[in-house]
């Protein structure tokens, strides 16, 4: 299975990837994480941290789809970090081309909700069904983050982009320490939003049963 996190721009994806993929391991999934962004922040994030406890495969390519499938294991799960939609298209949509979801990292802000419309994200993400398999664009949820504790604009947010067909999470990542000064440092997901995000995601269905990963 390939998750894609991906974001018109800045959307904490990066961010996301290590935290998903450590909760993802920590609740027992095999795991690989992908570097589809040419900065190179999930590697050096690797190394800071003194390695994770899963590979991070460098990946940056247009040839995204042809070389990913055979760098995962049987049963692993790859979490791909892809770089900013509005400057590396190509790259994304090869991403797309052989992800079985797509996560929408986004704010829930004005101004960055208009970058999604403004590309338009939707567009991008339908325009690769051609070059599927099944003919049919993968599976994608929108996950908020950097959202303050009770804010009104969370839910607002959340509501537009559901009535103009988004599937959300009802899972947000919070605007945290935590999260914003994670980067470079030793992560430990159990009982964080990303945990939270595993549960979710586990009742949606969006899973494989551990033991059963293809």
């Amino acid at each position: 299975m390939i998750i894609a996190h991906i974001s018109p721009r800045t959307g904490g994806k990066t961010t996301s990837v290590g935290w998903h993929s450590h909760a993802l391991h920590e609740r027992g999934h095999q795991v690989a994480a992908f570097e589809a962004d040419y900065s190179r922040q999930l590697a050096e994030w690797d190394a800071c941290a003194g390695g994770f406890p899963f590979p991070v495969l460098q990946q940056a390519s247009p040839l995204f789809y042809k070389n990913a499938p055979h760098a995962l294991r049987p049963g692993q799960i790859g979490v791909v970090d892809c770089g900013h939609a509005e400057d590396h298209r190509t790259i994304v949509q090869s991403v797309l081309r052989i992800a079985d979801l797509a996560i929408l990292n986004t704010a829930p802000t004005i101004a960055d909700i208009d970058r999604i419309e403004r590309l338009p994200m939707d567009q991008l993400i339908d325009d690769v069904a051609v070059l599927r398999p099944d003919g049919k664009p993968p599976a994608t949820w929108v996950l908020l983050n950097r959202t303050a504790a009770g804010a009104k604009a969370t839910n607002d947010h959340r509501n537009y982009l559901r009535d103009r067909g988004w599937n959300v999470f009802t899972t947000t990542i919070p605007n945290a320490q935590l999260y914003a000064q994670s980067m470079l440092r030793p992560v430990t997901a159990r009982g964080s939003a990303y945990d939270e995000l595993v549960t979710e995601m586990t009742h949606l269905g969006l899973l494989p049963t551990i033991g059963d990963q293809t």
